[in-house]
């Protein structure tokens, strides 16, 4: 592969870091918020004159709703000001969480819940973007780490937060979406910190020469999505998450009613709290190893370590369900080395190798339709789960076993091809910006 030589005096983008600290604090509230719902519909349902079970009507329609548009969010993305995006729908549309403590009825209740939740399908596929033209890509899995692992934190905060204030009073409930909301539009002006370059900033092909004019030349299209589907490694992507995600959206759906089955009643916090500290540290740990690994070794070395990482969370995941009824110890252990197995593949492979494949126009667009193909497919083992719960006549660990190691198994397999598929990708983008490269200096 030819390289260019670029000068080592080009200056970095500004503000990179201050821009991850925002991003994460809106990631912070968003997983915050996501969970929030559900956390407190126990006082809701009661308050309102609703049913128990209308909580899955109002978080499915809302979900789907939120999974179908995000391709719109990522077009917008990849088209618009990400900043402008983010500071306006990931941050001040928290207003509507807002609204959501003023509802009396479930009509209300729906519309506000579809409302707030749209706004959570922008921000990923736009730091996703972001990320890659604000670092390099032997920096990008620090930078998604850090991210990361900054959401992860807010469903222990959400858990931490929001119980004590609804059991205040029967309405105190509506005090937690008011904290939602604000904390929302609080981080809409801690966005505005964030430096949105020109796309492509950070590619040794066309650092020194991109500008905000240059850039626009190659503004993204609906006729280049072709370009999308011809990344073989894309595809490899988003079979091997969609099926991986099974698992994960599995574990954490059920898990508390799991826990509950086991006779830990509050301990059960505690078990999901290390499961998610252990996924929290990884995707950290892992975001820095990824982008060591990448500079020893470019080709392979984010691959390699998300394929072990794969293997080792098959054995930590079915030692976790196994095990889970001789004792808390035995959880605790298996759960916090689970959360680092799954945690292994995102932020330090499976993102950075998407960044080092797709077109920078492409990049938002490109994640946010793997997010809507992934949420769909956890939605459909969700739903099924429910159903293979009651074929076993309620018995959540069978259902357990067969829905999370046989999916991460298939994923590890799936996972293979990509030590073929993505030097080549990788090399095809290269040209591609050489050529671009040439285009701008010739223009000059």
């Amino acid at each position: 592969m030819t390289t260019h030589n670029t000068t080592s005096e080009t200056p970095k983008p500004k503000r990179r870091w201050l821009s991850v600290f925002a991003l994460s604090a809106a990631a912070f509230i968003d997983s915050s918020e996501n969970d929030a719902f559900s956390i407190l519909w126990p006082s809701m349902y009661p308050s309102l004159g609703l049913r128990v079970g209308q909580l899955g009507p109002i978080l499915g329609i809302s979900d789907l709703l939120r999974t179908l548009t995000t391709p719109f969010w990522g077009y917008a993305a990849d088209r618009l000001s990400r900043k402008t995006l983010l500071v306006w729908i990931t941050g001040f549309w928290g207003a509507w969480t807002m609204a959501i403590a003023l509802s009396h009825n479930l009509t209300e209740l729906l519309i506000v819940r579809i409302l707030s939740s749209l706004g959570l399908g922008v921000l990923w596929p736009a730091a996703f973007s972001l990320l890659s033209d604000l670092f390099e890509s032997k920096e990008r899995g620090r930078a998604a780490g850090i991210m990361t692992a900054v959401s992860f934190s807010g469903v222990i905060g959400s858990y931490a937060i929001l119980p004590p204030i609804a059991v205040l009073n029967p309405e105190a409930w509506r005090w937690g979406f008011v904290i939602m909301g604000v904390a929302s539009v609080l981080t809409g002006f801690f966005l505005m910190a964030i430096n949105d370059p020109p796309r492509g900033s950070s590619e040794p092909e066309l650092k020194d020469v991109i500008t905000s004019e240059t850039a626009s030349r190659y503004a993204f299209r609906l006729a280049d999505l072709p370009a999308i589907a011809q990344v073989k490694s894309w595809w490899v992507l988003l079979f091997q998450n969609s099926i991986d995600n099974i698992a994960l959206a599995v574990l954490y759906g059920w898990s508390f009613t799991w826990l509950n089955g086991l006779g830990l009643g509050n301990s059960a916090f505690i078990v999901v709290a290390l499961l998610t500290l252990g996924t929290l540290l990884g995707h950290a740990f892992f975001g820095w190893l990824g982008d060591q690994l990448e500079d020893r070794y470019p080709s392979s070395g984010r691959a390699a370590m998300a394929q072990v990482g794969l293997l080792l969370s098959i054995l930590a995941l079915t030692g976790f369900i196994a095990f889970g009824n001789r004792g808390i110890a035995m959880l605790m252990l298996f759960g916090l080395l689970a959360g680092l197995g799954l945690s292994s593949v995102d932020t330090g492979a499976r993102w950075p190798i998407a960044q080092s494949v797709l077109r920078p126009e492409l990049r938002a667009t490109g994640r946010a339709t793997l997010d809507m193909a992934i949420g769909i497919v956890g939605s459909i083992a969700m739903t099924f789960s429910g159903r293979l719960v009651d074929v076993f006549g309620g018995n959540v660990t069978t259902m357990l076993l067969l829905l999370i190691p046989i999916p991460k198994l298939i994923s590890s397999l799936l996972w293979i091809p990509m030590f073929w598929t993505f030097p080549k990708d990788r090399l095809s983008l290269h040209e591609v910006l050489s050529e671009r490269r040439e285009q701008i200096i010739g223009s000059k």
